[in-house]
C-alpha cells in the first residue's frame, strides 16, 4: 500500500522547475518499508516536498529481488512524477535473472546517486572464537563446509559479497539465505553476516558483534581499527554500496537537469540531513550522465561475474 509522507508546503517552485505543481511526485521503492533504506527514500521525499512544494509519496512495491517495482517504473511516463530509489541491487539483477522484463540501462533515465556507504562489514558475534580474518579463513580451510553465512537472500548483495570473499581466500562457505537474517545471527545460529555500514555501526556501538573487515576501497572512519578485505590481502571483495534515482526512459535531458538539481537541494534539508546521521552514510551525487555511465560499467561486470560465481536468480 502506497505511502504519503512529505505533503507539500504552499510553496512556489524553485526556479528552473519544469513540472506542474499540482501534480504528484510519486518515488517508488522496490523493496518494503521499516528499514534504514525506505527511511531514506522517506527522508528524501520529504526534501522533496520543500524543494519543489508539490506532495511526495513513497510507495513501497516489494517482491522478486525488487524487479516487481523496478519494472512498474520502466512502464511508466517519463514526466518526472514516477521516479525509481533503488541500489546497486539494480545491476546486480542484471547479471542474476536471465528473463528480466526491462533492461537496466536501457529503460531508465539515470538521475542521480544520491548516497552511499563504504561498503559490506563483515560482522561475527561478539563470543565468536574467530577474532581476526586470518582466524576465519583458518577455520574454513581446516574444515571446509562447516563455516556458514546469512544473507537476505538468494543473489542478495550480502550475498554476493561472500561469495566473493571465499572466492579470494580460496574457502569454502555455506550460504544460509533468508528473509532477515539478522535474528539468526544474533541468536548464533550462522557464524556471520555481511551489512551494510547503516545496520553495523548500531551494532557495533551496542557491543552486541565485532567487526572484521569490511569491503571498502580505504579505511572507514566511522568503523576504527576495522581493516579493508585489501589491506589483509583479499582482492576484489567489493560490491557497490549505493543509493539512487532513475526515470522511466525517454525524459528529455532538461527534465533530467532539472530533477538532478532538486534532489541536490533535497539532500541538503534536515530530515535528509538527519536520516544520514543515523544510517552513517554520505551524499555522494553524480550528474546524469555519468550516473549512466556507471550503470552501464556494473550490468557489464555482474553480467560476467556473477555466473562465474555459481550465483544465479532463476
Amino acid at each position: 500500500m502506497s505511502s504519503l509522507t512529505g505533503v507539500a508546503l504552499a510553496a512556489a517552485l524553485i526556479p528552473g522547475a519544469v513540472f506542474a505543481q499540482a501534480d504528484v511526485i510519486r518515488i517508488v521503492v522496490p523493496i518494503g518499508a521499516g528499514n534504514p533504506f525506505d527511511t531514506g527514500a522517506r527522508a528524501l521525499a520529504d526534501g522533496l516536498a520543500k524543494v519543489t512544494g508539490k506532495s511526495v509519496i513513497v510507495d513501497n512495491k516489494p517482491g522478486a529481488g525488487g524487479r516487481i517495482g523496478t519494472a512498474e517504473v520502466a512502464r511508466a511516463k517519463p514526466d518526472g512524477l514516477t521516479l525509481l530509489y533503488t541500489t546497486a541491487g539494480h545491476a546486480t539483477n542484471a547479471g542474476l535473472y536471465s528473463n528480466l522484463t526491462y533492461d537496466p540501462v536501457k529503460d531508465f533515465t539515470p538521475i542521480t546517486t544520491v548516497s552511499k556507504s563504504s561498503g559490506f562489514v563483515l560482522l561475527v558475534q561478539k563470543d565468536s572464537p574467530f577474532k581476526t580474518l586470518q582466524d576465519l579463513v583458518a577455520a574454513a580451510k581446516a574444515k571446509p563446509d562447516t563455516v556458514n553465512y546469512g544473507s537476505f537472500g538468494n543473489g542478495n548483495t550480502t550475498h554476493i559479497i561472500g561469495a566473493m570473499f571465499a572466492r579470494a581466500a580460496d574457502i569454502k562457505l555455506i550460504h544460509v539465505p533468508y528473509k532477515s537474517p539478522l535474528t539468526d545471527f544474533l541468536g548464533g545460529h550462522v557464524n556471520m553476516v555481511f551489512m551494510g555500514t547503516s545496520t553495523a555501526i548500531p551494532l557495533l556501538k551496542d557491543g552486541r558483534v565485532r567487526a572484521l573487515a569490511v569491503s571498502a576501497q580505504e579505511p572507514d572512519p566511522d568503523l576504527p581499527g576495522v581493516p579493508t578485505f585489501r589491506q589483509l590481502g583479499y582482492k576484489d571483495v567489493d560490491v557497490p554500496a549505493w543509493s539512487g534515482l532513475l526515470a522511466p526512459r525517454g525524459m528529455t535531458d532538461d527534465k533530467a537537469q532539472a530533477l538532478y538539481k532538486q534532489i541536490g537541494e533535497a539532500v541538503k534539508q534536515q530530515a535528509y540531513q538527519d536520516n544520514l546521521k543515523l544510517t552513517q552514510g554520505k551524499v555522494v551525487m553524480v550528474k546524469p550522465q555519468d550516473f549512466k555511465k556507471q550503470l552501464e560499467a556494473e550490468v557489464v561486470r555482474f553480467k560476467k561475474e556473477l555466473p562465474e560465481l555459481g550465483i544465479k536468480g532463476d
